[in-house]
């Protein structure tokens, strides 16, 4: 599927990729964003807020595991099917991130991050664009700033991939990222919010009968933060690292 911008005249129209879920990517393309809201890239946003330098990615749990052995300072993330993993420092969770950096505990530090969905594509899409950038809502704003200026640079050729198999809610901030660049298809703020607090991912973080997943971190998941930075991904010695890249 592909959609074209209203661009001017002596521009090259930027044109749209999309894929869902974690079938294999396909293609060439001159830039990546790779979506998952409710929540690997909202903690990664989260994270960075509170002071982190780097998160490196694992596919598996693993592989995470033998990213922590190599970096014993590095505080280890993620979880399987939204529930955290035994054994790590702490879950998936933005707020259990935030409230880690309140304590001074990521200033300059490093992530070790393995989630279900996000990690994994994000890892995916390094093989098929040079450019790669994760987001979620909270980060929609920087991410369409810097697709911007890139175009403005010549890149054409934008993926879009929505990490979560089945919901709603990445291709809901796909599409507001559509619209923050004035394509066709895309959805307004206030959509993009209704469809994520409606995504069946949702539910379960709204249920005060679920403490497993904590209520708060929804509160870092509907936000719209000012755009002050992308958050990048470039393999550094063959491991996938996030960093946050000023706009």
């Amino acid at each position: 599927m592909s959609k074209t911008s209203n661009g001017n005249q002596h521009k090259t129209p930027l044109t749209i990729s999309r894929h869902k879920g974690h079938d294999a990517l396909v293609g060439a393309h001159d830039i990546a964003v790779v979506i998952d809201v409710i929540r690997a890239f909202t903690f990664a946003k989260t994270a960075f807020d509170s002071g982190t330098e780097k998160i490196l990615l694992a596919e598996t749990v693993e592989a995470a595991r033998s990213l922590a052995d190599a970096h014993p300072s590095a505080v280890l993330a993620g979880e399987i099917d939204a529930l955290p993993i035994p054994g790590f420092d702490v879950g998936n969770s933005p707020s259990q991130i935030a409230a880690r950096g309140h304590n001074k505990g990521l200033d300059g530090g490093t992530i070790v991050h393995r989630t279900t969905n996000g990690t994994r594509m994000a890892i995916a899409a390094l093989a098929h664009s040079p450019l790669v950038f994760v987001t979620g809502l909270s980060n929609v704003q920087a991410t369409a700033a810097r697709i911007r200026a890139l175009h403005e640079n010549g890149a054409t050729r934008l993926l879009l991939v929505a990490t979560h198999p089945t919901g709603d809610e990445d291709v809901a901030c796909g599409d507001h990222l559509l619209h923050l660049l004035g394509l066709p298809g895309g959805v307004t703020e206030t959509e993009a919010l209704d469809r994520t607090r409606n995504a069946d991912a949702a539910a379960k973080f709204l249920d005060p009968e679920q403490p497993t997943f904590p209520t708060d971190d929804m509160a870092h998941v509907l936000r719209f933060d000012p755009p002050v930075f992308v958050m990048g991904v470039e393999a550094e010695n063959s491991v996938p690292v996030v960093r946050k890249l000023s706009l």
